[in-house]
């Protein structure tokens, strides 16, 4: 609803009113998706699911700038980027046709309160009924468990310290995407939807990333296995060790051969690069906190989701008068720089996460 009304927006102030609830609202199914993924799979198996469902959240990323600029540039309109908005907007409309109808409760407390509710009438049996019938909450009480609980749990160090790191490389990640056309306009003086089309190397990029977190899982079925069917977050943390480092070294490889002189396909090798490893992080991140906290995985997500989404939002502002002002080589060195403080997060991570985890503050476990 809000996403059609931006298309019809008549000033600045609207525009910025409809963007903001669009977003409001949109954060529903992207913190769900974790809780419900979280209810469908067992820890063995969660991250092959996770790294299919992750792939096609970082690819948005990569072919929106794209069918953007093909949808702007088919009308020579100064008010062509309402196009955008209407093609959004459909695309949103039958997503949630399509959940409204197909879509069922997954979290197991609900679905066992209704089927016994379901019993309890056809047998007429009133006394059967679950802890979860036991429960009434208020409008207080929703907006407590829904809204202040995200919140809470940013009060936990391990959750605080896993937001942090995934809201960090989330907005370097958009800080670089959002001005990839920029570079190769600056550097090649290219121009038009053609200076979109290097996103699609970022696919390519998640999609290797994806495949390593896949196989990654794999493995980590066996270890899960091994340790009698509980979960070992920390052993999410070495394919981030293995992978992660792509994401700052991809970023000085996009740099510094941004060149008319050298070869379009080097730079956008740094940018695949950019995705593998960013995508390796982004899911690593989502499945510790899964692990960690699988009664409130959605709660968790959603703390997560609301940190990143602020860096993502906040960090691509500054970013093409970087680009501007410093040229691509240094711009991007600048950023690179930024991000090589990342490398050494999982490892830390990987030693300390179980203490962090044990620690007294971590009241919402279980």
């Amino acid at each position: 609803m809000f996403t059609f009304a931006t298309a019809i927006s008549f000033n600045v102030s609207s525009l910025m009113t409809c963007r903001f609830f669009a977003g409001f609202f949109a954060g529903a199914p992207i913190v769900s998706a974790g809780g419900v993924l979280a209810d469908l799979w067992d820890p063995s198996f969660r991250g092959v699911a996770f790294a299919i469902y992750a792939c096609f959240v970082a690819n948005g990323a990569s072919f929106g700038p794209v069918v953007s600029s093909l949808l702007t540039n088919s009308n020579s309109s100064v008010e062509s980027w309402r196009i955008t908005q209407w093609f959004c907007g459909l695309g949103q409309l039958v997503l949630f046709v399509l959940m409204y109808l197909f879509t069922e409760e997954t979290f197991e407390n609900k679905t066992l309160q209704k089927l016994v509710t379901w019993y309890r009438i056809k047998e007429d049996k009133w006394l059967l009924h679950t802890k979860a019938d036991t429960v009434y909450l208020d409008f207080k009480g929703m907006l407590l468990l829904h809204v202040v609980r995200p919140f809470e749990m940013l009060s936990i160090p391990v959750v605080f310290t896993m937001a942090l790191f995934a809201s960090y490389v989330y907005g370097l990640f958009y800080l670089m995407i959002t001005n990839i056309s920029t570079a190769f306009e600056l550097s090649r003086g290219w121009t038009g939807t053609i200076t979109e089309v290097p996103n699609v190397s970022l696919f390519l990029g998640v999609v290797f990333g994806c495949i390593g977190n896949i196989l990654w899982a794999l493995k980590y079925l066996e270890i899960v296995r091994s340790n009698k069917g509980e979960a070992i977050p920390e052993q999410r943390f070495p394919i981030m060790m293995m992978l992660g480092w792509m994401m700052p070294v991809g970023i000085f490889v996009f740099g510094w051969t941004c060149d008319a002189n050298i070869h379009w396909i080097v730079p956008c090798i740094g940018v695949s690069m950019i995705g593998a490893g960013f995508i390796t992080i982004f899911q690593g991140c989502i499945n510790y906190l899964v692990d960690s906290y699988p009664i409130h995985a959605a709660s968790a997500i959603a703390a997560n989701t609301f940190m990143r989404s602020a860096f993502a939002a906040i960090f691509p502002l500054f970013a093409k008068q970087l680009f501007v002002n410093l040229g691509v080589h240094w711009g991007s060195s600048l950023i690179g720089f930024v991000a090589l403080g990342m490398i050494p997060i999982p490892f830390v991570l990987f030693v300390v996460g179980k203490k962090l985890r044990a620690s007294h503050w971590d009241k919402l476990q279980g």
